[in-house]
């Protein structure tokens, strides 16, 4: 009686190790993205005229029904930002800057049917600056943010193992350290794949 419990109890416990095994318990992908600016004034004398960037980078999820999130990305703006001279006069140039992001996440997994899955997001992103090219705005690393922090919030849907998301972006920082401005907002668009 004693060994039929304890082969019971192993094949329970067999079973349930296969189950468990069967059900994913990380994933790892890519992402692509863009972001749009919801505010375009830095400050009183700066203004963002327009602004292209890109964000590639990867990432790794681990949970069940709620995954935590963690990423490694690569950030290029090229923006144009108008401002005044000290006589007065507005003068424009286009500035690029390169940002490395490493996001950390919460991530839900709510499953529609067996391919379409409802991914919503919370989050910090921290993106501190790598590089500011010459501008004769006088824009720089001494005078730009340099250790970003975003709180972010979003969602995915992922169709199979393809995902594409909208994202909302909150800096908690102003753009410039020597100038009183508005915090930095995006939305954001990214297409990526899941394993």
């Amino acid at each position: 009686m004693i060994m039929m419990k304890k082969l019971f109890l192993l094949a329970i416990l067999g079973m349930t190790m296969m189950t468990g095994s069967a059900q994913k318990w990380y994933q790892v992908g890519f992402r692509l993205s863009t972001q749009f600016p919801l505010v375009r004034e830095l400050s009183d004398v700066d203004y963002l005229e327009n602004q292209k960037t890109v964000h590639f980078g990867g990432f790794f999820r681990a949970g069940k029904y709620v995954y935590g999130e963690i990423g490694l990305g690569y950030q290029y703006f090229r923006c144009r930002y108008s401002t005044h001279d000290l006589a007065g006069a507005e003068i424009s140039d286009i500035v690029e800057t390169r940002y490395l992001v490493i996001p950390i996440k919460a991530v839900g997994d709510v499953q529609i049917n067996k391919n379409i899955s409802f991914m919503p997001m919370v989050g910090v992103i921290y993106q501190p600056l790598l590089k500011v090219t010459d501008n004769t705005l006088g824009y720089s690393k001494q005078n730009i943010e340099n250790q970003w922090a975003f709180f972010t919030t979003g969602f995915d849907w992922k169709f199979a193992f393809f995902t594409v998301g909208v994202d909302y972006r909150l800096s908690m920082q102003k753009f410039f350290y020597n100038k009183e401005g508005k915090t930095p907002q995006y939305i954001g668009i990214s297409v990526g794949a899941i394993f």
